[in-house]
């Protein structure tokens, strides 16, 4: 039999039995319908087929994906059973696809929601601790007009230059799987986000029992109480202002040391220290827009890695505020206030200016001045002539400076759960789990989703892409869930997944790390249509879709093939 080519076949086949559990083609098409002109493939393999696409590539360019089918179609084909055309993935069908997506959010949210509560019930997700956050994407368009999603605002990136749009992620612990997902305007404010947010993951968890955690925009009274009155739970950092600074201040002054509960949490190596200590505060809250009153658990708690962090900035800045105060001199002709004017803008550029100030003062002396030219002698004349002088006096503050040291570290958390229902050592753990959501978001930014840099510029593209990136976390985040919770069950470990040293193991291993593993797979296909898997499945690949509940037969079933 003569070749006809070679395609690689890598980690197709895992991740499209993987989609398939998770039913994603059938839930976007009991959504969304094509028309009578839509021909190939219904929209929720196409979604599939691009969502395979964008996770083995690690690439999300439309213009990219009828490449990649025609390189990899008898594969694909061999996979799903599908009929793959060469031109199924053009730019313009699956920019249609996005359009379709993107255009309906009522249909986006009906999808979340069965899709959440399926993941829920078939994984056995915990439902516990939910969390929920924002960041910003920006985009480089050049002088593209703010239209659709697309404003400038507040970027978290540092690119206040740049357009953005926002995209918010509500997701359940222990490895951060996303249940809810919205692509928001680039200058939408965070705050009033968080109630309908927690109010839409309730709805689709299916019960009100978890602990909301967010950050400090989600803080508000009018959340909180919100919340209280849903029969919700939540967790947040008090923002620094209002009246939370004088709190902190009278309360970290005031406490008996008797009342400090060490915080300990694991280290790298998985070894138990101690990383901080606090206390709580019980008071009643009252929301007098809607006359309801709550009891809030306020928790005071100290990182001793953050407070060795501020001191040491503190004092730094201090110690070179200081230093240049010392050094600066009067210039010539300058006024006393002008003097002081310098002076004060490097105390102001320090941020020091509860522990410095300063105060110029005056002097005149009387100089010897001889008159003529030439060296002076014994009889040269002379006048006396009277000379100004400015000095700068540096005051320390240092009852302020002691004071602002004992509060570094230190920081206000909100709840709405009593010292039976949440303790110290709880809460401290819980927000510091708030890592999750970020590791989602460095997947997006620059991990093995990126959306950046976004090549898309209509605003129902972008949308619909965000969503499929959901998606796709979905499917990264409950690899990392599923494999994880097997080894841990198992009470083992898997080794040869980190690149160069195939000796270390681990019991957390990642999705990307896993799929790696199935690179350089390649199927053989010959002049009549047969085809054969040209390698077999190595122990750790067998190993991986075990510990993924995956059968061989997904590769196994390409070994060899031929035609009837």
């Amino acid at each position: 039999m003569d070749t006809k080519k070679i395609e690689r076949v890598d980690s197709i086949p895992l991740l499209y039995s993987w989609l398939s559990r998770m039913g994603i083609a059938e839930l976007i098409d009991s959504l969304w319908q094509s028309n009578q002109n839509w021909q190939g493939l219904s929209y929720g393999k196409l979604a599939v087929l691009f969502l395979i696409y964008v996770i083995s590539s690690r690439n999300h360019r439309l213009s990219g994906l009828e490449e990649w089918v025609v390189s990899h179609q008898q594969v694909l084909q061999a996979v799903t059973g599908w009929e793959i055309r060469e031109k199924e993935g053009t730019d313009d069908r699956i920019g249609h696809l996005l359009s379709e997506l993107g255009g309906d959010e009522e249909k986006r949210l009906r999808y979340q929601r069965l899709a959440g509560a399926h993941f829920i019930q078939a994984y056995e997700l915990p439902t516990e601790v939910a969390r929920y956050d924002t960041t910003s994407v920006n985009v480089h368009h050049g002088s593209a007009p703010e239209e659709g999603v697309l404003s400038f605002g507040y970027s978290k990136d540092h690119r206040p230059d740049l357009l953005q749009f926002k995209q918010s992620l509500g997701t359940l612990d222990p490895n951060g799987v996303p249940l809810l997902t919205q692509t928001l305007k680039g200058n939408n404010a965070d705050d009033p986000l968080y109630l309908p947010a927690w109010q839409e993951m309730s709805q689709i968890i299916g019960h009100t029992s978890f602990l909301f955690v967010g950050d400090s925009k989600g803080s508000s009274l009018a959340t909180r109480s919100g919340i209280s009155v849903g029969g919700g739970s939540y967790l947040f950092p008090a923002p620094q202002t209002g009246e939370m600074p004088q709190l902190l201040s009278d309360w970290v002054t005031q406490v008996d040391p008797k009342q400090l509960e060490p915080i300990s949490a694991p280290d790298k190596r998985g070894n138990i220290q101690t990383v901080g200590q606090g206390f709580s505060v019980v008071r009643a809250i009252t929301d007098e827009e809607t006359d309801y009153t709550w009891q809030e658990q306020c928790f005071v708690i100290q990182s001793f890695a953050m407070a060795d962090k501020q001191q040491r900035s503190l004092q730094r800045r201090i110690d070179q505020a200081e230093s240049k105060l010392r050094a600066l001199k009067a210039k010539s002709q300058e006024t006393e206030a002008q003097f002081e004017q310098r002076a004060n803008q490097i105390i102001k550029q320090h941020r020091v200016s509860q522990f410095l100030s300063c105060s110029s003062s005056e002097t005149y002396t009387l100089e010897k001045k001889f008159i003529g030219r030439g060296r002076p002698g014994p009889n040269r004349p002379y006048r006396f002539i009277s000379a100004r002088h400015l000095h700068l006096s540096v005051n320390k503050h240092q009852p302020n400076i002691d004071h602002a040291l004992t509060l570094c570290g230190w920081r206000i958390y909100l709840s709405n759960r009593l010292p039976k229902q949440l303790s110290v050592q709880q809460a401290s753990h819980f927000y510091r789990g708030q890592w999750t959501n970020e590791h989602g978001y460095h997947r997006f930014k620059k991990g093995a989703l990126p959306v950046l840099p976004l090549f898309i510029r209509i605003p129902d593209r972008i949308i619909g892409l965000m969503f499929l990136l959901m998606i796709a976390l979905q499917a990264l985040t409950l690899l990392d869930f599923v494999a994880q919770k097997e080894l841990a069950d198992r009470g083992g470990s898997i080794k040869g997944l980190v690149p160069g040293n195939p000796t270390i193991s681990t019991a957390r291993p990642s999705a990307e790390r896993m799929l790696d593993q199935f690179q350089n797979l390649h199927l053989l296909i010959f002049q009549d249509g047969s085809f054969k898997l040209l390698e077999l499945l190595s122990d750790l690949q067998l190993l991986i879709l075990d510990i993924l509940g995956l059968s061989p037969d997904i590769y196994r079933n390409l070994i060899y093939f031929v035609p009837p």
